[in-house]
């Protein structure tokens, strides 16, 4: 099993954090999406799949224990500010896309740990 070295995951945390950063300004600030309908569900796996790596290699908590629940609950935090914007609505759509982006990352990682990573 892999796991990093103290100084990778401190490194790993700032990304993290910044990533938590950019993402919450991203979510908040008016947006006209990308003109193909549904994109953005796929962005948010995308930003969660992301989002699930970069707190996986900072942290050394159990995944399902702590992890999850973690960035489910940023998730929603995001959803309910998002009601509360006249530019932006609130989506239990982009909810369900947030843990879909969560549970591919898991996959992934369990994929490579069975049949790709060297084993000791």
């Amino acid at each position: 099993m892999y796991t990093p070295s103290s100084r990778i995951r401190t490194l790993f945390k700032a990304f993290f954090l910044a990533a938590l950063v950019v993402g919450t300004i991203l979510a908040l600030i008016p947006s006209n999406g990308m003109g193909v309908k549904h994109v953005d569900k796929v962005q948010h796996a995308l930003a969660f799949f992301s989002l699930a790596a970069l707190l996986d290699i900072a942290s050394l908590r159990r995944y399902w224990q702590w992890k999850v629940p973690l960035l489910l609950g940023y998730g929603a935090m995001i959803e309910v500010l998002q009601a509360f914007l006249p530019w932006r609505s609130f989506s239990v759509a982009d909810w369900f896309a947030d843990a879909l982006g969560l549970g591919l990352y898991w996959l992934v990682w369990w994929w490579l740990l069975k049949n790709r990573l060297p084993h000791r």
